[in-house]
């Protein structure tokens, strides 16, 4: 099942708010989208969610999460997001495959800051790097890029 973007950020909120995830700010919460749609499409072939990211100067961005969160500025994010209808999405907790995938990338990435995650995305060969400042990086470009 493809979730929508907000769902998905308010999955790794959840998370944070139970203690499982510290410190998440706008930056670390793009990032792991990021980590996790790149993943989900090398480990499924099809996306997670909705939405493509965008090539911006600290890394990939998903507009849709950036407006929504950019309030919280450098601090953790400390409420669930709405949807452009201003409806809450979640993700179905009964979704074993989605909710254990999210936990792996908690476990591989959670630990780090937005900063590290943001170097990370930076890197040689990674699907940020493969375009200019303000384009759109596709789904091939992330299942092909390392991670």
């Amino acid at each position: 099942m493809k979730y929508s973007a907000i769902a998905i950020a308010n999955a790794f909120i959840e998370k944070a708010n139970y203690g499982k995830l510290h410190n998440l700010t706008p930056m670390k919460l793009q990032k792991l989208m990021f980590f996790s749609q790149t993943w989900y499409l090398k480990s499924y072939q099809t996306p997670l969610f909705d939405g493509y990211f965008e090539r911006w100067q600290y890394g990939p961005v998903l507009p849709e999460i950036y407006h929504e969160f950019k309030k919280f500025g450098a601090s953790s994010i400390s409420s669930l997001g709405l949807d452009m209808w201003n409806e809450l999405q979640a993700v179905d907790p009964n979704d074993k495959q989605v909710t254990e995938f999210l936990e792996q990338i908690i476990n591989v990435y959670g630990g780090y800051s937005g900063t590290q995650l943001s170097w990370m995305t930076h890197q040689p060969e990674t699907a940020w790097s493969k375009g200019q400042v303000g384009t759109l990086i596709n789904f091939q470009e992330m299942s092909e890029g390392k991670v």
